[in-house]
């Protein structure tokens, strides 16, 4: 499965879903103007990476990398899809995930956000803040 690496946009954070590394990150601000366009192909990817967990005897360590600075409500629904499917992705056996949710000490906002999704979703997600 290949790599899926998007660059931000003025409109769209980045992500760097790397299979080798282990490593998810999800990098920026959030407020695309055709969402689908942009979370679609994530999604696709995230579900096609699931089924090869799914199928897959070795086992695997996943870090997810939440470090956003803002994101719309549009972006908030395909956030709580794209954890959705990070929690089933954590229940296969041969994962072993951490999430990681990074917020600005003072941003109060981005904070109850992943408390929400913690909420909304049932991931287990480390809520971790920054200066």
């Amino acid at each position: 499965m290949q790599r899926l690496k998007i660059q931000p946009t003025e409109s769209s954070f980045s992500i760097d879903l790397n299979i080798e590394k282990g490593e998810f990150i999800f990098l920026g601000e959030s407020r695309p103007e055709n969402a689908p366009r942009f979370f679609d192909p994530v999604l696709d990817w995230l579900n096609d990476f699931e089924n090869l967990m799914i199928n897959s005897k070795r086992n695997y360590d996943l870090k997810v990398i939440f470090k956003l600075d803002y994101f719309n409500s549009t972006s908030t629904k395909y956030l709580v899809d794209i954890s959705k499917v990070l929690k089933r992705i954590g229940d296969i056996d041969n994962v072993n995930q951490t999430v990681e949710w990074y917020y600005k000490e003072i941003d109060e906002d981005i904070e109850e956000s992943g408390r929400e999704l913690i909420e909304w979703t049932g991931l287990d997600i480390q809520l971790i803040p920054y200066d």
